[in-house]
């Protein structure tokens, strides 16, 4: 048995910080349902997936005490891109 078909998704918490490039780019992906290319990798130089990525959650968390976060999921979607490995 071969399997054809693959799924991929991701799930990370990040500060809600609206003056930082990156969060800015997550939160549009989500809002505007568009694919945005990361790489999850588990460390600088690492290695780990590269693909376009679909936002199917963006929750935010409102702590009394602590900066306020977001809860991000994000699956491997369609693109021309095909999803690959970075590293060994």
């Amino acid at each position: 048995t071969v399997a054809t078909l693959k799924e991929g998704s991701v799930e990370f918490e990040m500060v809600w910080d609206t003056g930082d490039a990156g969060f800015t780019a997550i939160k549009n992906a989500f809002f505007n349902n568009t694919a945005i290319g990361l790489q999850i990798l588990d460390g600088a130089s690492g290695q780990g997936l590269q693909a376009d990525f679909s936002s199917t959650n963006f929750s935010r968390s409102e702590a009394l005490e602590e900066a306020i976060t977001v809860s991000v999921t994000a699956k491997v979607t369609y693109s021309a891109t095909a999803p690959s490995w970075i590293g060994s």
